[in-house]
């Protein structure tokens, strides 16, 4: 005979099971639900995931016609989610919680995982003979003032025993970052990996002439851009969200198959960008953000709670925020794909 305790256990599971079945059946042949997507920057590689899912009709079999919106940064993203201007969008965990954080408010929930890790780095050149952390005390550092990487530069300072003031910050325009860099006005920038090691080949630099410092390379370990709902479109159209992430899965898979297409979408997409530069970027976006050894093993999506707290806690003292959100109420994990969908790449062979 069973006990109390196995039954619960079985109708949990048993609804868990349900509301999977209602939100991943297939798309009725209805009218399309017409929704908004906030990018967190310009038509390029970090788009392409969101591209690829609306040119091969990923979304419109979900039955949504989604428009992408063009950002101006994460913080942009989380600004517009709160005013209502979009259903769902894609910015940096950490801008979000420095919002909620300072505003005692939660405009949308994290509902999928797209960086393992934080893109933010120290950049410089090899010829300046700075190769370590150590060899940054008493220097300048460019970056714009609302930068993501100068944000939490505290926390890698931290991490790598260097003092809060050990160095002078320069405040630039993000166009100027990396030209000023190889002219020799700034021995070193900070910046997100996708932005300055294009930037630098672009201007001539070869890669090899380049020095990075990885914040997650140095004991920084928080996380990377994430895609949010808001909780209203959350509570009024669930399906809708869990239609978006299975079909985000779909294109991720594509992509890391073929990154190749993936930037002749974009091309198709935006006339204007470089394929060159942009298939550069995509590299760098999956080699280091998002086909992790991790996503190989576990898939792609999924944000661990424990690891989000203690990013939290590092953050509320780095960026001396209001209060301390508790990362239980930034996220929800329930439209996330099964499992299966979201191995976007085949396990590493030992």
């Amino acid at each position: 005979m069973r006990c109390l305790s196995d039954l619960v256990g079985v109708a949990r599971s048993a609804g868990r099971a349900a509301m999977a079945a209602i939100l991943f059946a297939p798309a009725a042949h209805a009218a399309q639900l017409d929704m908004t997507f906030q990018l967190d920057w310009r038509f390029e590689a970090s788009s392409v995931p969101y591209i690829v899912a609306k040119s091969k009709g990923y979304f419109a079999e979900e039955g949504l016609n989604v428009t992408l919106n063009v950002g101006a940064g994460s913080a942009a993203t989380i600004t517009r989610l709160a005013a209502g201007n979009a259903e769902m969008g894609v910015g940096d965990i950490s801008s979000f919680v420095e919002f909620v954080g300072n505003n005692e408010r939660v405009p949308a929930k994290a509902v999928f995982l797209m960086y393992e890790s934080t893109p933010a780095g120290i950049f410089t050149l090899k010829k300046t003979g700075i190769t370590r952390p150590a060899d940054l005390k008493g220097l300048t550092v460019a970056a714009p003032v609302n930068d993501g990487a100068r944000k939490i530069f505290p926390l890698f300072a931290q991490a790598t025993g260097l003092g809060q003031d050990s160095v002078t910050w320069m405040s630039v325009e993000p166009a100027i970052r990396e030209t000023l860099l190889v002219r020799g006005q700034v021995p070193v920038i900070a910046g997100y990996a996708t932005s300055a090691l294009v930037s630098l080949q672009r201007l001539g630099v070869p890669p090899e002439d380049i020095v990075s410092m990885m914040y997650a390379d140095h004991g920084v370990d928080l996380y990377g851009n994430a895609v949010f709902a808001t909780p209203r479109f959350i509570q009024e159209h669930p399906k809708a969200v869990a239609g978006f992430l299975k079909a985000l899965a779909r294109a991720l898979k594509d992509i890391a198959a073929d990154p190749q297409d993936a930037v002749n979408r974009l091309k198709a997409f935006d006339p204007l960008i470089d394929p060159k530069l942009e298939a550069l970027r995509l590299g760098i976006l999956l080699n280091r953000q998002i086909v992790t050894a991790h996503v190989r093993q576990a898939g792609v999506g999924e944000i661990d709670p424990v690891r989000l707290q203690a990013s939290i806690d590092k953050l509320h003292a780095a960026m001396a925020l209001k209060s301390r959100p508790d990362g239980r109420a930034l996220v929800d994990m329930r439209f996330l794909p099964p499992q299966a969908d979201r191995m976007i790449a085949p396990a590493a062979s030992n």
